[in-house]
Formats: C-alpha cells, sequence, structure tokens
C-alpha cells in the first residue's frame, strides 16, 4: 500500500491554475486546457496528491484515449511518490483489499472495459472468455452476411455496412433501438445487416472493439449491483481528452461518476477534431449543464509556443461560435512572424517546403525536429520525392508512404503487366483485382499445370482451357483477365501512360471497388488519382516510351525509399489528424486552400466546416519556433487541375503577426497597396516598407535560380556523357531523346530516366 508522506513537493512548479486543479479533489471539476497549457502535469499532479492526502490507489480510476499516454502518467507518478515499480490495483478482488497495489489503474476505455467485462460479462449471458474481432475478422463476418441476404457488393459494402454500425455503437444504439434510423431501404439493409452481426458474435463468443464499451454500458444499465460495485471502489475518476468522447463512452463514465460526483474532466473544446471517428463535442461543451456544481478552471498558459503563433492560432479558432472563450499566453514574448508563403504550383510548394527544412536544419541541427503537416494523404507523394530529390531523410508517420500503399502498387502491378506479361509477381498481385473470385486454390492449379509443362504463369493463364482441373466459370474469368491485359498491351504502343491507365481503371471498374463508401475508401480512390497526376508528367513523350519512363522512375523511388528508413534524424511527414498531442520547433503546413482545407467534402456542413477550423488550429499549435501556411496559386491534385483561393482560414489572421511571401511579383504589389502589411518577401530576403501615398518597395534581388541551375545541368547531358546516380553509381548516356536518357552504369545495369525529376548530375 502506498502511504503519505510527511513533506511533499508535489505543488511544486504548477502554476496557480495548475494548483487549483490539484488541490480541488472532491465534487465534479472541468479542466479547459489549451494546446501546450501543461495539462498532462496538471493530471499527474492530481492523481498523485490524491494518494498522497491518504486516497488509496485502487479507488482511483484515470481513463486517457491511448496506452502510451496512461503509462507515461504511471512514470511521473512513480517518479513523483518514489513508488517502485509494481501492480496496478488487483482486478482479482474488487472488494477494497488491495494491500499490495502501487498503482491507480489507468488505461484506455477499450482496455478498461475488456477487463470489466473479463470479470463480469456472465451477467449478461456471455462468457468471460470471449474473443476480441480485429477489421480482419470484421468484414469476414460481415462479407458472409451479405452474401446470404443476397446483397451484391456493388449495392452494399461490408466496409461501409460496418462504418454504419461503428456509429450505432459509438451513439450507444443496440440493433433494436437502431431501427428508428431506418428510413430508407438502404438503411433498412444496415440496421438488418446489424442485427445478424451482432448474433454471429454472439454465437462466435466475440466481441469487436466498439463492443467493449458498448457491452460494459449495457452491463451497468441492467445489472445495478456490478454497477454498484464498481462506483464503490473507483471514487475518484479522470478523464483525459475529454473532447475526443463519443457518447458510449460518456454514458459509461457518468454512470460510474453518479453516486459519489468526484469526476475531474479535462481537455480541448478546440482540439476536437475526431467527429469521424464518433467523438461528441458536446459531451465537454455541456458538462457545467450536467454538473451546475462544477468548477471550471481554464489553463491558459502555453510552455511550447512563442506568443506570435499563439496569436495567430488564436484569431483562427475564435471564428468558431460557441465555444468556451480561452486566450492563451505565453513568457515566450519574442519570435517569429508566421510565415504565409503564396507559390505558384504543388511541385514548387514541395520544393519550397524541403528548402525552408534544410535551412531551419543549418541553423538548428536537426531535421528530426520539424514536420510537413498536410490535409490528406494524396498530398504527401510530392513531398516524398522533394525529399528523395534533395536527399532529405524523411519518416510518415501512421501511414504508409505514397508508393507502397496497396491501391497504388496495385495500378502499377498492371502496368508492369502489361509491359512485361511474364512478371509473375504482378500478374499474381492483380489476379484478383478487384475481385475475380480466383482463389488460392486456382491459383494452385495454375501453377502445378505451368510447373508440369514448363510454362511461365501468363503462358499457363492463355492456356486455361487446357487446364481440367478448372471449371468452366473459372476458365471463363481468367480467359477475361487475359483478354483486359492484351487489349491494354496493344493500346499502349498509341496511348501516353495517363490515357492508358484512366480507360484501364475504367474498365476493371476500380472506383466501385476502391471506394466503399467509407473516408478510408474515398481516401484510396484519391491516392489513385494522385498516381494518374504523376503520370501526365510523361504525356509528351511516345506511348512507348512514356510508360517504360513512369514504371522506372517510380522503381527507383520505390527503391531509394527504403534507403531513408532507418534514418535516426529524419523529417516527419503526417496528417493533421495524426499531429495532436505531439510537438516540433519547426512546423510547415502546405495545402492551405480553399477545398483542400478546409476539404471540399466539408464546404456545405456547419459543424464539419467547424470542425476543419479546429484541425487548423491543431495544427498551428505543433509549432515551438517557427510556423509557415503554404498555398498554391494552382494545383494539379487526384487527377485535376484547380485553381482555388486561398483557406478563408488565413483571412483570419493578423496581419501584424504575418510575413507575407511570394513568388508572384503582382501579389506582393496587391499587397503593398492593401491595408497595413508590415513585410513582404519577393524570392529573397524580407524587406520592410512603408504605408504611405506613394508606396516605396524596394525588391531583393536574391532569388532563387536552383531550377534554372538544374536545367542547366540537364542541357549538359548528352549522347556519351560521363554522370552519376546516387544509387546506380557512375555511367555513361548511351542515347537522349528529349528528357528521356538511357544510361549504360558501370555496374553493367542499363536504365532509362527522365531528367526532369531523377537526381542525374554530370560526373
Amino acid at each position: 500500500m502506498y502511504m503519505p508522506t510527511a513533506t511533499s513537493n508535489i505543488l511544486d512548479g504548477l502554476n496557480p491554475q495548475q494548483k487549483e486543479a490539484v488541490l480541488h479533489t472532491k465534487g465534479p471539476v472541468l479542466i479547459l486546457a489549451g494546446a501546450g497549457s501543461g495539462k498532462t502535469k496538471a493530471l499527474t499532479h492530481r492523481i498523485a496528491y490524491l494518494m498522497e492526502q491518504g486516497v488509496q490507489p485502487w479507488q482511483i480510476l484515470a481513463v486517457t484515449f491511448t496506452n502510451k499516454a496512461a503509462n507515461a502518467m504511471k512514470e511521473r507518478i512513480q517518479r513523483m511518490l518514489h513508488v517502485q515499480s509494481g501492480s496496478e490495483a488487483d482486478w482479482r478482488n474488487m472488494n477494497g483489499e488491495f494491500s499490495h497495489a502501487k498503482l491507480p489503474i489507468m488505461g484506455t476505455f477499450h482496455s478498461i472495459c475488456a477487463r470489466i467485462l473479463r470479470r463480469d460479462i456472465e451477467h449478461l449471458g456471455g462468457e468471460r472468455h470471449f474473443v476480441i474481432y480485429d477489421t480482419d475478422d470484421q468484414q469476414k463476418i460481415m462479407k458472409q452476411i451479405l452474401k446470404e441476404m443476397n446483397i451484391e457488393d456493388k449495392e452494399l459494402k461490408p466496409k461501409a455496412v460496418l462504418s454504419y454500425i461503428g456509429r450505432f455503437k459509438a451513439e450507444a444504439l443496440l440493433p433494436k433501438e437502431a431501427q428508428s434510423q431506418a428510413t430508407s431501404a438502404h438503411m433498412q439493409q444496415v440496421v438488418t445487416a446489424y442485427g445478424k452481426y451482432q448474433k454471429a458474435l454472439k454465437e462466435a463468443n466475440a466481441l469487436d472493439f466498439d463492443d467493449l464499451i458498448l457491452e460494459t454500458v449495457r452491463l451497468f444499465h441492467e445489472c445495478p449491483d456490478v454497477l454498484a460495485k464498481y462506483q464503490n471502489t473507483w471514487k475518484y475518476l479522470h478523464v483525459d481528452e475529454y473532447q475526443d468522447t463519443n457518447h458510449a463512452q460518456y454514458l459509461f463514465i457518468s454512470l460510474l461518476a453518479k453516486k459519489d460526483r468526484n469526476l475531474c474532466v479535462i481537455g480541448d473544446p478546440d482540439q476536437s477534431i475526431y467527429s469521424f471517428r464518433g467523438a461528441d463535442i458536446r459531451n465537454i461543451l455541456e458538462f457545467e449543464k450536467e454538473y451546475p456544481d462544477a468548477l471550471k478552471i481554464k489553463l491558459e498558459q502555453n510552455y511550447r509556443s512563442h506568443q506570435t503563433i499563439l496569436d495567430s492560432a488564436d484569431a483562427v479558432i475564435a471564428a468558431n461560435p460557441n465555444r468556451p472563450q480561452k486566450k492563451m499566453w505565453t513568457d515566450k514574448k519574442e519570435g517569429s512572424l508566421t510565415v504565409l508563403h503564396e507559390i505558384q504550383d504543388e511541385k514548387k510548394e514541395a520544393e519550397e517546403a524541403l528548402k525552408t527544412i534544410k535551412e531551419y536544419r543549418k541553423e538548428n541541427g536537426k531535421y528530426g525536429s520539424q514536420v510537413v503537416l498536410y490535409r490528406t494523404n494524396a498530398q504527401s507523394r510530392l513531398l516524398e520525392e522533394a525529399c528523395l530529390k534533395s536527399g532529405v531523410p524523411y519518416r510518415i508517420v501512421g501511414g504508409v508512404k505514397f508508393y507502397a500503399r496497396r491501391e497504388v502498387k496495385d495500378v502499377l502491378a498492371y502496368l508492369h503487366a502489361i509491359l512485361n506479361p511474364n512478371d509473375t509477381l504482378s500478374l499474381l498481385r492483380i489476379l484478383n483485382v478487384p475481385s475475380r473470385k480466383i482463389g488460392l486454390t486456382t491459383i494452385g492449379k495454375l501453377q502445378a499445370y505451368a510447373n508440369e509443362n514448363s510454362l511461365t504463369l501468363w503462358n499457363t493463364l492463355e492456356q486455361a482451357g487446357n487446364i481440367e482441373s478448372l471449371n468452366d466459370p473459372t476458365v471463363h474469368r481468367l480467359e477475361k483477365f487475359v483478354e483486359i491485359l492484351s487489349t491494354f498491351r496493344e493500346r499502349a504502343k498509341a496511348q501516353v501512360v495517363s490515357e492508358l491507365a484512366i480507360d484501364l481503371i475504367e474498365k476493371i471498374n476500380l472506383n466501385d471497388w476502391l471506394d466503399d463508401e467509407t473516408e478510408e475508401g474515398e481516401q484510396r480512390w484519391q491516392n489513385v488519382q494522385e498516381l494518374i497526376t504523376v503520370m501526365h508528367k510523361y504525356d509528351l513523350l511516345e506511348p512507348r516510351i512514356s510508360l517504360t519512363s513512369f514504371l522506372e522512375e517510380v522503381s527507383l523511388i520505390s527503391e531509394v525509399d527504403s534507403l531513408n528508413s532507418n534514418e535516426d534524424d529524419a523529417l516527419t511527414l503526417m496528417t493533421l489528424h495524426l499531429c495532436k498531442g505531439l510537438e516540433f520547433e519547426n512546423v510547415i503546413m502546405v495545402g492551405c486552400e480553399e477545398g483542400i482545407f478546409p476539404h471540399a467534402n466539408c464546404m456545405f456542413d456547419k459543424e464539419q466546416m467547424e470542425e476543419e477550423r479546429r484541425i487548423m488550429y491543431v495544427g498551428m499549435t505543433r509549432a515551438k519556433a517557427q510556423l509557415h501556411l503554404m498555398y498554391t496559386q494552382n494545383r494539379m491534385l487526384w487527377g485535376q487541375s484547380q485553381n482555388n483561393a486561398p483557406s478563408r482560414f488565413i483571412d483570419d489572421i493578423p496581419e501584424e503577426c504575418l510575413e507575407r511571401r511570394s513568388d508572384d511579383v503582382l501579389s506582393v504589389f496587391a499587397w503593398a497597396g492593401s491595408s497595413g502589411i508590415k513585410r513582404v518577401k519577393s524570392g529573397g530576403k524580407i524587406e520592410p516598407f512603408r504605408q504611405e501615398s506613394s508606396v516605396d518597395i524596394e525588391f531583393n534581388q536574391d532569388i532563387s535560380f536552383e531550377d534554372d541551375i538544374n536545367q542547366t545541368k540537364a542541357d549538359e547531358i548528352d549522347g556519351g556523357s560521363r554522370v552519376r546516380h546516387p544509387s546506380f553509381g557512375l555511367g555513361i548516356v548511351a542515347s537522349r531523346r528529349g528528357d528521356i536518357v538511357e544510361i549504360r552504369f558501370d555496374s553493367g545495369e542499363t536504365k532509362s530516366f527522365a531528367l526532369s525529376i531523377a537526381p542525374i548530375q554530370p560526373a
């Protein structure tokens, strides 16, 4: 048992508001904790203080959203109270006999509810030894259910149904209660499938992740004695990131807190960005309505960023209605202005982002303290290519590198097979993409026939009608596949790679297969469209060379990509949704344009637009020392050219917080003629100007000629030139046609490259 000490340093280092949060231990408490305001410190010191005041560890529960956060809190408490590492309260005894308990229960909603159900699910007629189904398990069940319901995949996709079910469970709606949502034939199918899905789980003695919380709430509702047991055990409740709770999680906490009401919730409504997961911002906004006697504490002192960054971010979020008013401040009054950079196009944007990264590293020494943030995954592709071209090591957090994404690799495999039908690996990859009901059994029969007759897989497919072990429907599907590839092999002689791919994707109906009415499905389809954008670089080449050059360069990017995967000091690339809770010295946000950020899907939805603004706020407040916001005049994205206006969020940032830069001299004149802009930049150093009747502007001529230099180097390369490639080494240019060169390397390899993007230098 932890015994309180006579003296304490728990309150040391806390500001007045944090100290108030720690000392107020009785009754409900709402802590509105702004970005970088030390909320984790306040929460851990509060728990440590309770223990020092004699509250037993087993009487304290702390719910977090990640295991990492829970473990970090445990470690801090151990250091503060000098507790040796040991067990939490023992879950085998819920009757107060915790003589050996050293730490409170701390964990995620899912982990805590799973442990409750392991003890008490029998009260609901379940078995303790249930299994927890993952995403793949769920999809297999749902696929079978829809098949039994005679619903075609085109009509209703398994992932789409599971997405609806996840929403129902987040709202704590069981199949009977979800019936009220069945206002159309489509939704009736979904609700019916929900009921069958729950029945299938019960028969398998299984729960999915959402069930862990939903079934615990049901347990508490239907078994008052069980609820009372846990209420009498956990007297002091703490919930981190309360703005991200859904309705089922809210019910779980409310039921536990109902008896003693010692509930402390901490979070920031301005950082609620997970509504697509079911998070309900109303839980934190309406906390004071549910608990009128709650103490409300604002943590507004920021320990991360300097004041200009905070003023910029506060101005953006202030436009959201119905939010608790708070104003972030810091002792760090001096700092750089927020850089707002207008750039010509998406390629220049990626290059400028990397240039900024390298300049900051030169001054501060590390790539690892910097991040590039973007709204959608598809935007990462050009940034990755810019990293590779400039030799900057990078890592993608929480995602797969663009050319390693499944849907991208599938399209590439089709093109490889069209170029070279003897590419067995590519054939095996696409044989059942999209699904043609060609499984492992059929592949085994194909391979057996190929081995017996010494044939390649392609030759075997061409002879599918001769394989006696295959039934007629399977032979027909294989012949259809061969016909598609053969047709597009002929088209490749006359079509450039982008036209070829667009027609191929339409022919195999890839869009319907990828876009399963979920956000992930939409992103997969956007990634394919972004791959088409890459292909357009090769539109001016002859058709066959266009296809060959594209595949060669993509293969190269994938190969070089792997060289940087183990770098310690690496630039971070990530989506804005994943950056919450992190901090970086230098933050660059790209794509700050209407239709991208805010996202086009949110334009006509007031609540979604408010969330987009919160996402912007979260991204801006990750910055400690420097913040860059970038937007382009025109952009090719998802296969379409766009000329979008700058993001509306930028308009809310005070001019005194901004340093404007532009590649367009006309923009600089426009800013100069408007009201009171303090600084501009046109390609070089910052030049102040006076706001007078006749504006006097001096343009610094220190403009970057990097593109001109690259072009000059390309012009130096011709047949017979000696060149160097970072991966393949030294070689001689065997021939050059336009931008395409064929190089014979000293290693004996011969490869073709597009000089516009390949990192080739004269030797």
